[in-house]
């Protein structure tokens, strides 16, 4: 049943970087009319590269996680859990469509992205990009354990990485939108919106 996992994974990522896109562009709109989007790009950049540098140094934060006590998503979690030990297509799916809701830092960064985009759209490509993108991964870590042991050293730093250079992204948005640097174009040419 790991093709049904994999689908719902797909449709999960898919549409919560939908949601993730049209949250960002109603919060754009709404932020734009009291001048506040510029300073949460700036802000939620800042913050994304703080969690990259975080991740680079290996510091562990007390605030990082839920409490152990009482999390509002405890009982999501519980419920996923028992979804793998039923043998049928079904709860597989829903196992990967559930996914989503765990803790991880990668869909943080990569949901963050997607509402900075500002465009439904675009979130749900960008979300539909990353489980399919990241499904190889997936694929390779059910078969082999062993090997990402040996290379368990390397995910913080491409992690935490890849939050700078976003963060830092985020940051030149917010800059660019307060008129403080100029905007980089990739396509001079094409009709500005």
């Amino acid at each position: 049943y790991r093709l049904f996992y994999f689908l719902g994974r797909l449709l999960s990522f898919s549409l919560a970087g939908l949601l993730a896109g049209e949250l960002g562009a109603v919060l754009h709109v709404f932020l734009k009319q009291y001048y506040l989007a510029e300073i949460v790009s700036f802000g939620c950049g800042i913050a994304m590269m703080g969690w990259g540098c975080q991740k680079l140094i290996g510091w562990q934060s007390k605030l990082q996680g839920p409490s152990k006590k009482f999390t509002p998503l405890n009982t999501l979690h519980q419920w996923v859990s028992t979804l793998l030990l039923k043998d049928t297509g079904w709860a597989t799916f829903l196992f990967g469509f559930f996914t989503v809701a765990l803790p991880c830092g990668q869909t943080l960064v990569v949901f963050s992205a997607c509402a900075l985009a500002g465009d439904a759209w675009v979130g749900l490509g960008n979300g539909f990009a990353f489980a399919l993108l990241t499904t190889p991964s997936l694929v390779v870590a059910m078969h082999t354990l062993t090997l990402f042991k040996k290379f368990k050293q390397y995910d913080r730093i491409i992690l935490g990485s890849c939050s700078v250079v976003v963060g830092f992204l985020a940051c030149c948005r917010g800059l660019a939108e307060m008129g403080w640097i100029s905007r980089w174009v990739i396509n001079p040419e094409a009709p500005t919106p």
